[in-house]
């Protein structure tokens, strides 16, 4: 019986070890505004990504709408080094006349399954091009989800790595 209780305990330990090595703590910089911070004044669901590759930095840019309201965010996830956009992602509310005006001009891209949603991913017209010293990849990465506008851009991510991101979103 003793023999049975440890083991539970081991079991137990290692349970929650792990899951605790899995919960990631967001960077922020420039003592940026929070994703907590942001949900709690926004009128929208603001979605997430919990997988980004791990040296990146968040910062989150705001833009008021004549109203003083909060009406969009965007996400910019920078280098180590705080000098290159690695990806940004742009979020706010749509209403329901306006989706389907809006999955018409996504529809010229390629239609991807992100979760539950169909998204549209547009490369770059520049891609494969050198640009300060770099190689141009990526592209658009665009939806809705649950009346969320979401495009995600990035200049040196592929198109796999953006996908990947996208279907992290919570």
């Amino acid at each position: 019986m003793k023999l049975i209780s440890s083991l539970l305990l081991i079991l137990l330990l290692v349970t929650v070890s792990s899951s605790i090595a899995f919960a990631k703590e967001i960077k922020y910089n420039h003592n940026s505004i929070t994703i907590a911070e942001v949900k709690e004044v926004v009128n929208f669901k603001v979605l997430v990504p919990k997988k980004v590759p791990e040296e990146l930095a968040l910062e989150i840019k705001t833009r008021d709408n004549k109203d003083g309201n909060l009406s969009s965010i965007r996400l910019h996830y920078m280098d180590e080094n705080d000098e290159n956009l690695m990806l940004g992602i742009e979020e706010k509310k749509v209403s329901k006349r306006v989706i389907s005006q809006l999955e018409e001009e996504f529809s010229e891209g390629e239609k991807i399954k992100v979760n539950v949603v169909s998204a549209y991913y547009q490369e770059w017209a520049n891609r494969g091009k050198e640009l300060n010293g770099k190689i141009i990849t990526g592209g658009l990465l665009t939806w809705i989800e649950d009346e969320t506008y979401v495009q995600m851009d990035s200049s040196s991510l592929s198109k796999d790595e953006m996908v990947e991101i996208a279907r992290t979103f919570r």
